[in-house]
């Protein structure tokens, strides 16, 4: 039997949104198994290029309008109750992007004034102070559109939206829920690197080219996100406190550890409590602190 290849799909950055709501109308439809390539704005819509565009930048900036998402995007045969799996196969980022910090930033102190840096990419580093670190590409935003009201793509639902997960990198398999027909998949708010909590309230912000992998599960939703990898599997909350969202993360990795692997609630808290890491995605102030789970893959044998 001869097989069908199926054409890879491109989605310019001109087609972006800034809040998911049901009525979107979608760029394009694809097939499940289709490859998507989404070319990404930075986090400011391409707007700081240099650390002096940063004041006229803050001087115009509506909060109702950062993070945009590439999209949406709608996956033919996806339906209301379904899971849409969104596997990320390779993230390219642009040659420079830039980190900023202001006065509110959720856990700095002193911070007087709005500042902005910079960062060259070079090869599989970027350069801060005069130092080089290894890039490690992520997706902070990747969401689907919820059954009603409006999300905005700075903050984070059980859609998916401001995710700000570092799990979300290559190679991972992205569960989101399907609220409305089609799913309605957006991505956006790249980062070259970004460290757990972005306390500064940026990582480095960058443009991008992510492509993608889509697939529906007719099982049913969790009704949140999670994301599996080859050797993780991680769950992701969002809440209003730290708390809320540490311990809401927790308690859907101990679901999804009795799904995958057949753990009793009490047998999977011990097991996490062993072997299992909880992170915090963003607390930057502003908006619903983000966290997630993981736990490892068992070893065979």
């Amino acid at each position: 039997m001869t097989s069908v290849e199926v054409p890879l799909q491109r989605i310019w950055r001109e087609h972006f949104i800034y809040a998911f709501t049901p009525g979107l109308d979608p760029v394009c439809e694809v097939a499940p198994g289709s490859q998507i390539l989404f070319e990404t704005h930075d986090a400011s819509t391409g707007r700081i290029h240099h650390a002096d565009d940063l004041e006229p930048y803050l001087a115009v900036r509506d909060r109702r309008r950062v993070n945009p998402a590439t999209g949406p995007v709608r996956v033919v045969g996806s339906r209301t109750g379904d899971e849409l799996v969104v596997t990320i196969e390779r993230i390219d980022i642009g040659p420079r992007g830039y980190v900023r910090v202001g006065p509110g930033s959720a856990l700095v102190d002193r911070v007087d004034e709005h500042q902005a840096v910079i960062v060259p990419i070079v090869g599989d580093r970027f350069l801060m102070g005069g130092h080089r670190f290894p890039i490690r590409p992520m997706v902070g935003v990747i969401g689907t559109a919820p059954a009603r009201g409006e999300l905005l793509t700075a903050a984070p639902g059980d859609h998916g939206s401001n995710l700000d997960c570092n799990e979300i990198r290559s190679g991972a398999r992205v569960h989101l829920p399907v609220a409305v027909e089609g799913a309605l998949l957006a991505l956006g708010d790249v980062h070259a690197s970004m460290g757990d909590a972005e306390i500064s309230g940026t990582g480095i912000e960058i443009g991008a080219e992510v492509l993608v992998r889509v697939e529906s599960l007719f099982c049913g939703s969790h009704g949140f996100p999670w994301v599996e990898s080859d050797d993780r599997i991680v769950a992701i909350a969002h809440g209003p406190t730290i708390d809320v969202a540490l311990t809401t993360a927790t308690a859907r990795l101990v679901q999804l550890l009795g799904e995958q692997y057949g753990f009793g609630r009490i047998a999977a808290t011990m097991a996490i409590s062993a072997a299992g890491d909880i992170r915090v995605g963003q607390y930057c102030g502003g908006m619903d602190v983000t966290a997630y789970a993981s736990f490892p893959r068992p070893l065979p044998g």
